[in-house]
């Protein structure tokens, strides 16, 4: 597994994203950092992850006709008590205030 470290080796990464994604993976990756400046940012098996202490935490995933941003199966902050189903990844259409909040929350509490 070849990894690459650092805010630079992930912005490289989501520069390769199609033109309409790129804006929302560089707001989320800013998101991210923001929220949670401890975690460390990597590419990994061609994919940004942020890792705290060897875990991952969240992930972005550029795609040919999406960008989806994720959680590691160790830390996921949108696991609800009592639900059979939970959430671990969310395609990102657009950003807005509300869901930019939304994800900066999530993050916070995962890292938490």
């Amino acid at each position: 597994m070849f990894t690459k470290k650092g805010d630079a080796a992930v912005l490289a990464k989501l520069n390769e994203a199609p033109e309409q994604y790129r804006e929302i993976g560089e707001r989320l990756h800013s998101i991210i950092r923001e929220s949670a400046p401890s975690l460390e940012p990597i590419v990994r098996w061609g994919l940004p992850f942020y890792v705290k202490d060897g875990v991952d935490i969240c992930y972005i995933k550029p795609g040919k006709d999406f960008i989806a941003f994720g959680f590691g199966e160790a830390v996921n902050p949108a696991r609800e008590g009592g639900a059979n189903m939970h959430p671990v990844a969310w395609n990102i259409t657009a950003l807005d205030d509300a869901t930019e909040a939304n994800i900066g929350a999530l993050v916070e509490k995962a890292v938490a």
